[in-house]
């Protein structure tokens, strides 16, 4: 694997557990130097591994990140913590509560962004946001974590055009992984059966290949983890396909997702 030195840097929030974990370890175990970002202490054990202590809820902290990551010669960003926030009908949820959900979901996810933009550009990075169950669909009763990463999504998209062609950005479906977050959905009723949990190597392996990819085309695009991505062609690298769009009689004719 070479030197500490040698490594490529990847930036990714919430390696204290689930996702976020999986990823830190299956990129260390690639090769990458990983700067985890969290509230609490990362069980990881490793060289090429540090971290960064900040309550992605509190965006003052989030802001003072930039200190720390300044100077760090950054490869890519793995934009991963998020949190469910208040669950039940929206008449009802507190405001306050909604807002922090914003704050952790995509508001930390958009100043870290801004935070390693110069030096993604420079090194001709990546940067990859998850969504979430919700964002894709109208989720009832999760309308803070739905909306919030619904404007991931869009960011992940918007950023794809401002930064072209130095940064290729993108956003992912991680679907329903054995993590926290989900046991809270089962726990307020979600209907998950077994058949639809996703292995943690499934992100992985799409994180993986989007840190290695190089064409263009995949950048902007919404890709779920069990999407036959590696196997894409012209019609699903056009404009329209696997972004947030309205579908009518003035886009439909662009989608052929076949």
């Amino acid at each position: 694997m070479g030197n500490v030195s040698d490594r490529k840097t990847l930036v990714i929030t919430g390696t204290s557990r689930g996702i976020g974990y999986h990823l830190a370890l299956r990129f260390l175990d690639e090769g990458f130097y990983v700067i985890g970002i969290n509230r609490t202490q990362a069980p990881i054990d490793h060289p090429a591994y540090s971290a960064l202590t900040a309550d992605l809820s509190d965006l003052q902290q989030v802001g003072s990140l930039a200190k720390g990551l300044s100077g760090m010669e950054i490869d890519g960003l793995i934009n991963n913590a998020g949190i469910h926030g208040p669950i039940g009908p929206f008449e009802n949820v507190n405001l306050d509560q909604w807002i922090e959900t914003f704050n952790i979901n995509l508001f930390s996810a958009a100043a870290l962004a801004q935070i390693c933009t110069p030096s993604l550009r420079e090194r001709k990075g990546f940067m990859i946001f998850l969504s979430g169950g919700g964002s894709a669909f109208p989720r009832v009763d999760y309308s803070a974590y739905g909306v919030s990463k619904c404007g991931v999504i869009r960011l992940a998209e918007v950023l794809a055009g401002e930064l072209a062609p130095d940064v290729l950005v993108y956003c992912i479906a991680p679907g329903p992984n054995r993590t926290a977050l989900l046991d809270e959905a089962i726990a307020h009723g979600e209907p998950v059966g077994e058949d639809d949990f996703v292995p943690f190597d499934y992100p992985e392996r799409l994180c993986l290949f989007l840190a290695k990819n190089r064409d263009t085309r995949y950048s902007g695009k919404f890709i779920h983890v069990r999407d036959d991505y590696a196997g894409w062609g012209d019609d699903q690298l056009a404009a329209d396909p696997y972004t947030l769009r309205r579908i009518d009689p003035r886009t439909l004719s662009k989608v052929n997702l076949t």
